[in-house]
C-alpha cells in the first residue's frame, strides 16, 4: 500500500516524464521537417542529447520512488534514441507516443490515491 508520499513522488515524476517525452515528440516532429543535411544533423544530435537528459532524470525518479516501475519506460525511451540515431523518425515518434502512454498510466494509481485524500 502507498503512503502519500510516496504517491505524491511518484505522480510528479510521472507527470515529469510525460512532459518531457510530450516536449522530445514535438521536437521530433520538427526534426523530421529539415531538408539540409547540416540541420538535420544538428537536431538530431541535439534531440538526443535532450532525450538522454530525459533518460538521466528518468533514473533519478527511480532511485528516489525505490521501485522498478520505469524499467519499461526506460526500455522505451532507449528504443527511441536508437531509432533517431537510425533516422527511423516514424518509429521513434511511434515509440515516444507509447511512452507517453506508458508514463500516463504509470502515475493512475497515485492520482486516485491522492484524490481519494482529496491532495488532487
Amino acid at each position: 500500500m502507498m503512503n502519500t508520499k510516496e504517491a505524491i513522488y511518484h505522480f510528479q515524476h510521472s507527470e515529469k516524464m510525460k512532459s518531457g517525452l510530450i516536449i522530445g515528440a514535438g521536437l521530433l516532429e520538427l526534426l523530421a521537417t529539415f531538408r539540409n543535411e547540416a540541420e538535420s544533423l544538428g537536431g538530431k544530435k541535439i534531440l538526443i542529447w535532450y532525450l538522454e537528459g530525459l533518460l538521466r532524470e528518468l533514473r533519478i525518479a527511480q532511485n528516489v520512488i525505490g521501485l522498478n516501475h520505469y524499467v519499461d519506460l526506460e526500455r522505451k525511451l532507449m528504443e527511441v534514441i536508437g531509432r533517431i540515431q537510425m533516422c527511423q523518425f516514424e518509429e521513434a515518434l511511434r515509440s515516444l507516443s507509447e511512452g507517453i502512454s506508458m508514463a500516463t498510466t504509470s502515475c493512475q494509481a497515485s492520482m486516485n490515491f491522492l484524490m481519494e485524500k482529496k491532495l488532487v
